[in-house]
């Protein structure tokens, strides 16, 4: 009687040994597949904060896009949360977005969230005595109104130092006029246009307006806020030639004659031509 009670004890405690190893390897199993694989925590919502112009489903879109378009492999969905690479994010939406900033905050479950600092979308396209908006396409959608060409004109001539949220003036003398729907640029070339006034801006440059580079040149002109044209190069370090001018703004001599121009194209260097 004793053998046979033991035998049944030994045959719970088999079987209850049993399930317990069956439901370890379910949960070794199961577990790891819901936090990994599964899609409990792929990014399907995107929260925005800083943006005035962009549309937030844009920048889900744009998100949703990046995070699926990584080509490396990886055992975990493409848009798991846990694993977003914010700095690649950060880069990559900068451009797909064209902001001056992006910060990837830390995600939470299935919600990324985002601060977005926009740059401008458009530009002040001054010709001769004519004012026109240009948008991000390049193309003139209308005339500066009388308030607006007032307040363009006091930058020009530097009796009003341009705000942190004013538009950058791109300056360019044609030999045309400017109509409504007028195409001046292509989308690349107004983008380098509104990047480079920000880029002046972002190395504390107070600037009047830009003389960008043409097509067969890589020489460009800011008229400063002093009232200097400063000649610089696209292609050599816009930091340092900026930091080239500031240096000869504290040091330059009293009573300098009027000057054509300032010269920084060689960082380090100053070359002026009087007038």
């Amino acid at each position: 009687m004793a053998d046979i009670n033991r035998t049944l004890r030994q045959q719970r405690f088999s079987k209850r040994n049993g399930v317990f190893f069956m439901l370890g390897a379910v949960a070794c199993v199961g577990w790891p597949y819901v936090l990994f694989m599964s899609d409990a925590f792929s990014v399907n919502a995107v929260e925005v904060r800083g943006v005035k112009t962009i549309e937030p489903v844009e920048v889900t879109r744009e998100v949703l896009r990046a995070l699926d378009g990584r080509g490396e492999w990886r055992p975990w969905p493409a848009r798991h949360a846990w694993f977003v690479d914010r700095g690649s994010l950060e880069h990559e939406l900068k451009d797909r977005l064209f902001v001056a900033n992006v910060i990837v905050d830390k995600s939470y479950y299935n919600v990324l969230r985002l601060s977005i600092e926009e740059r401008s979308k458009k530009v002040i396209y001054h010709s001769h005595k004519q004012y026109f908006w240009v948008d991000i396409q390049g193309v003139a959608t209308e005339e500066l109104t009388v308030d607006e060409r007032k307040l363009a004109q006091a930058r020009l001539i530097g009796t009003r130092l341009a705000a942190f949220d004013d538009p950058p003036i791109i300056k360019t003398d044609l030999d045309y006029e400017i109509a409504k729907g007028t195409v001046l640029a292509d989308t690349r070339r107004a983008k380098e246009w509104i990047k480079l006034a920000e880029d002046l801006k972002s190395y504390k440059l107070q600037y009047r307006e830009v003389e960008p580079p043409t097509a067969s040149s890589t020489l460009f002109k800011v008229l400063s806020h002093e009232g200097y044209d400063v000649l610089m190069d696209i292609t050599a370090p816009l930091e340092l030639q900026v930091k080239t001018y500031l240096g000869f703004i504290k040091t330059k001599p009293e009573g300098l004659k009027p000057l054509d121009y300032v010269d920084v194209r060689v960082p380090g260097r100053v070359y002026l031509k009087e007038r």
